[in-house]
C-alpha cells in the first residue's frame, strides 16, 4: 500500500514538472524491435545534457491512454493517412504530458526539473515511423536494428516460446510474394523471424533520403565514437563523448540472463537449423543484408536502391 501511494507521488511530481515542458522541436525518438538494444542505447544518449528519457508510451498494459486512442501492440499507418486520434495522442507524448510509473520509470527528479529535451523510446513503433516523420517536426528520429538471430535468441530465452504467424498486415497487399513467404512460415523460429521482417519493411520500403537515422546494434558495440558522431551531427546536440562511452559499459536496465552477449552470443544459443530458419525466413521478405556474418552487408543496407530491390523482391 505504501509503496503505491509512494509510486502515485513520484509520477504526480513528475507530470507536473514535465507536462507541456516540450516542442516537437526538442524530442529525440529512438524505436526498435523488442530485445534489439533500444533500452542500452537510450542509456547512452541520457549522455545529452538536460535530457530525460521517456519510456515506452505505446506500452498497451501500462499506458492505458495508448489503447484508448487506437493504438494496437504493432500499429502501422500509411505515410500520408489522416489520424487525428493518434497524432492527438503524439502530441502529448512529446510535450511530456504522458508521465506514469511505467513511462517515467528512468526518469529522476533531478533530470525532470532540469530537462529541455525529451528522448522517446519506442518498442514496436517501427511500422509507424513514415508517418510520424510527415506529421511531426521533429529531429530525425533513430532507427535500431539488430541481427534477426540475435534478436530472436534473446525472444526466445525471454519465454516467447508460443508465438503465432503473423496477421498479414495492410502494407503487403501489393506483394504477393511476401503473403506467400508468410503463410508458408511455420515453427516459432520462422514466426518470430516473420515479425522481425514485417517491422523493418514499411521503413526500409520507403525511397531514400530518409527523414531518419539507420543505426545497427553491431555497429554501436564496435564502432561506438562514430555511431555518436553520427547522432551528434544528425541532432545537432554536444555532449560528453566519454560519460556516452562509459554509459556503453553498463547493463541495460532490462538486460536479464535471456540478454545474448555481444554481437555474435547467438551463436552459441541457437542450433544451425535454427540459424538457416531464421535467415531463410528474413530473406524471403526481400531482406537480404543479414547473413551468419556477425555484421550486416552494410552495402545493402544503406543502399539508395534497397527500398527498389525489396519491392521488386515482394512483387515478383
Amino acid at each position: 500500500m505504501y509503496k503505491q501511494i509512494k509510486k502515485n507521488l513520484r509520477s504526480i511530481v513528475l507530470r507536473n514538472y514535465l507536462a507541456g515542458r516540450f516542442d516537437e522541436r526538442d524530442v529525440f525518438i529512438l524505436t526498435s524491435s523488442p530485445r534489439s538494444g533500444s533500452t542500452l542505447l537510450g542509456q547512452i544518449l541520457g549522455a545529452i545534457p538536460d535530457s530525460c528519457t521517456l519510456f515506452e508510451p505505446l506500452h498497451l498494459r501500462n499506458v492505458p491512454e495508448a489503447e484508448a486512442a487506437g493504438f494496437s501492440w504493432r500499429t502501422f499507418v500509411p505515410r500520408d493517412e489522416k489520424w487525428i486520434e493518434g497524432e492527438a495522442y503524439l502530441k502529448r507524448v512529446f510535450e511530456g504530458r504522458i508521465v506514469n510509473d511505467w513511462t517515467a520509470r528512468e526518469i529522476s527528479f533531478r533530470q525532470a526539473y532540469k530537462s529541455k529535451r525529451l528522448i522517446v523510446k519506442f518498442v514496436r513503433a517501427n511500422r509507424l515511423l513514415p508517418w510520424i516523420c510527415q506529421n511531426f517536426e521533429i529531429p530525425a528520429p533513430i532507427l535500431l536494428l539488430r541481427h534477426p538471430c540475435a534478436v530472436i535468441a534473446s525472444q526466445l530465452n525471454y519465454g516467447w516460446e508460443n508465438a503465432k504467424r503473423p496477421d498479414i498486415p495492410p502494407y503487403l497487399g501489393e506483394y504477393p510474394v511476401f503473403q506467400t513467404s508468410l503463410a508458408e512460415t511455420e515453427g516459432n523460429e520462422e514466426y518470430l523471424a516473420a515479425l522481425w521482417a514485417l517491422d523493418q519493411l514499411p521503413v526500409l520500403m520507403e525511397q531514400a533520403p530518409h527523414p531518419w537515422i539507420i543505426i545497427t546494434y553491431e555497429e554501436l558495440l564496435l564502432r561506438p565514437e562514430s555511431v555518436l558522431l553520427n547522432i551528434r551531427e544528425k541532432w545537432d546536440v554536444e555532449f560528453d563523448t566519454g560519460d556516452a562511452l562509459s554509459r556503453l559499459k553498463r547493463p541495460s536496465s532490462v538486460v536479464s540472463r535471456s540478454g545474448i552477449s555481444g554481437i555474435n552470443g547467438w551463436k552459441n544459443t541457437l542450433s544451425e537449423k535454427q540459424i538457416s530458419r531464421v535467415l531463410s525466413t528474413v530473406n524471403s521478405f526481400g531482406l537480404p543484408f543479414y547473413s551468419d556474418n556477425d555484421e550486416a552487408d552494410y552495402g545493402e543496407l544503406y543502399s539508395t536502391e534497397l527500398a527498389k530491390h525489396i519491392k521488386k523482391a515482394g512483387i515478383g
